[in-house]
């Protein structure tokens, strides 16, 4: 956009009558645009004229926030009347907004809406079925914390076989955070036969290494 220096600022907006969303702006006020993720400002002066110009990046940073967590270590219950923190002990590197506190708690830099999804590899080791229940806490290291409405309950299936069961439990939820705001998956169980198992790959065939939790937070 080109502003002739002519003309006071104050008097284009006058003339131009700009609308947010349909409706009139202040007309005689200061314009602060600030760039922000994926968004960029440069200014070339001429002798009349000074062009702004307003860039978005093309190589996906102005999509959001977003982080990547996983645990490469078993995760077991000393008990059925505690319930525990999940712990994570790697980061993906692309991680942009969004780290890792205290080996368990998911922290957001910035404010926005965050889809944050669990992925959590349960092993039965006992020969009866026995449950799992997990939900989310947000802020705080007590029960005060816990999001409501956000637990869900597992049967994870009895050793058969000689070969332990195993179980894969996957939830997401939506939540509008503040920067500073932090998540933490909380798990409890029926029986101590129940844990998070992490498992190293195969060879024949060659397969990836199973961490025990895999959690994603994207802002949408």
């Amino acid at each position: 956009m080109n502003f002739l220096r002519t003309q006071s600022l104050m008097r284009i907006a006058d003339t131009l009558k700009v609308k947010l969303n349909g409706v009139l702006w202040k007309t005689q006020s200061n314009l602060n645009v600030v760039a922000g993720q994926g968004l960029t400002f440069s200014q070339v002066e001429t002798k009349d004229t000074s062009t702004l110009t307003v860039g978005l990046s093309t190589d996906g940073s102005s999509r959001g926030y977003q982080g990547m967590f996983w645990s490469q270590v078993n995760q077991t219950a000393a008990n059925t009347t505690t319930s525990y923190s999940v712990t994570f002990t790697n980061s993906a590197s692309f991680n942009n907004g969004v780290s890792l506190v205290d080996n368990s708690k998911i922290t957001f830099q910035h404010p926005g809406v965050y889809n944050i999804q669990i992925s959590i590899q349960f092993v039965n080791t006992d020969s009866q079925i026995h449950d799992s229940t997990i939900w989310f806490r947000k802020n705080d290291s007590g029960t005060s914390g816990d999001i409501a409405d956000s637990a869900s309950q597992v049967s994870v299936p009895n050793k058969h076989g000689g070969v332990d069961g195993h179980l894969i439990f996957a939830v997401n939820v939506l939540d509008q955070l503040v920067a500073g705001d932090y998540y933490e998956v909380i798990w409890a169980v029926t029986n101590t036969n129940v844990s998070m198992q992490y498992l190293a790959g195969t060879t024949s065939p060659v397969s990836p290494n199973i961490p025990s939790i895999i959690l994603t937070a994207t802002q949408v």
